[in-house]
């Protein structure tokens, strides 16, 4: 096979004055900032001679960093001026031209770029399938909407379907909705701690390197791979009866131990969260699987240099634990904390509640069940959000 050898093209004729013109034109800009930059930069020096505050010294830095990217800029138009002139500057395509700009960006830019990119399609969705469903939705929510052989006909009530559904809709003869609701979010606010607790000390067990590691690793993941029907079928059917009845001694052993500690004073409600927490192990250790697997990959990312360092500072395990580990992946206790809570609201009671509206016909009252899971979801996902905010640690800024 023959290598093929790119052929160099270079500026000639009208082509070379354009470019030669639009150079010269770009470094004239460039010194024009670059003189204003330096003179924004002198000014700050002079009127702040006797120190700097903290906020002067960020804007000192800033303007700086200004100043010696476009000097950067300058001298590099100024080199591809000169090539120019001697009829040495290549002719790019438009694609070797983007690349040429891109590779000169700097890097926290590029990565900014590339998600840019990455979330093209996923803003595309959300223009053109997600938000029309979103605002049809909401218009539905005010209004009492039944389908007819010529489609959806719809006439506008207000806010009386938010607010039969908050005081007054029951299905099932006793299920009412906001009291549902409301047990739903207790539960949540309860089983969310509980979840990431576990799931980190689980995934700090896990990434020890023991004989059977990658079976123990297998077994933690069997709840993500079936369904929690099948699971709680088999622990409610004869195995769950033979286990249960295998561990009378222990739940004999923990009532003991629930009775002492109420009369040394501990209270009854963190009994009561510790006791179903236990009491729930098993549906726990089944809603853990993924945020395991978060925090088992996010452990495993910290580089080993630091717990080298930290130990030959002198450091114990639990000083590295708390120093080192949970600050390195508080990015992914944020990202799992958000996904416990997205994930529980779909097995939320407001689905049986939409089901029950949708089979009724009822899509008015469905729609506001719609808007309401969508907003009481949002909330609670910015709330967490908020928690976080300020506490999570990104190695890459600091």
């Amino acid at each position: 096979m023959k290598n093929k050898t790119k052929q160099i093209k270079y500026y000639v004729g009208e082509d070379l004055h354009k470019k030669k013109t639009k150079i010269e034109n770009t470094i004239d800009n460039l010194k024009i900032k670059y003189n204003k930059v330096e003179e924004q930069l002198n000014l700050m020096f002079d009127k702040h001679k006797d120190g700097f505050s903290k906020r002067i010294q960020r804007k000192i830095v800033k303007l700086s960093t200004n100043l010696t990217k476009l000097d950067v800029t300058i001298k590099r138009n100024i080199a591809n001026l000169d090539k120019l002139n001697n009829g040495e500057l290549e002719k790019l395509s438009p694609i070797e031209n983007f690349k040429h700009w891109f590779s000169h960006v700097e890097y926290r830019k590029q990565t900014m770029i590339w998600g840019f990119i990455f979330i093209i399609p996923w803003v595309l969705g959300m223009a053109i399938l997600f938000i029309p469903s979103v605002i049809e939705t909401l218009f539905w929510s005010f209004s009492n909407a039944n389908l007819t052989p010529d489609g959806m006909q719809t006439s506008f009530v207000g806010i009386e379907n938010f607010k039969y559904l908050f005081t007054e809709y029951v299905i099932d003869g006793n299920n009412v909705f906001s009291v549902s609701l409301l047990t739903f979010i207790e539960g949540l606010i309860i089983d969310l701690p509980i979840i990431i607790i576990f799931s980190i000390l689980i995934a700090v067990l896990l990434n020890k390197k023991f004989r059977g590691h990658t079976v123990i690793k297998a077994i933690f993941f069997v709840p993500v791979i079936y369904n929690l029907a099948v699971i709680t079928e088999t622990l409610t059917g004869t195995f769950g009866q033979h286990f249960a009845e295998t561990m009378q001694g222990d739940i004999t052993f923990v009532n003991q131990i629930t009775g002492f500690f109420m009369q040394i004073g501990i209270g009854d409600s963190l009994l009561e969260i510790v006791l179903g927490a236990v009491d729930r192990i098993f549906t726990i250790v089944n809603l853990s699987g993924i945020q395991i697997l978060i925090f088992v990959a996010a452990i495993q990312s910290i580089p080993n240099h630091l717990y080298e360092a930290a130990e030959i500072e002198g450091a114990t395990k639990y000083e590295i634990f708390w120093k080192i580990t949970i600050p390195m992946i508080t990015p992914m206790i944020l990202t799992a904390a958000v996904y416990t809570v997205v994930d529980s609201f779909t097995r939320s009671p407001i689905t049986r509640f939409l089901q029950t509206s949708v089979a009724n016909g009822n899509y008015g009252l469905a729609a506001a069940i719609s808007i309401s899971y969508f907003v009481i979801n949002l909330v609670i996902v910015g709330i967490v959000f908020m928690l976080f905010k300020g506490k999570v640690f990104y190695h890459d800024e600091k």
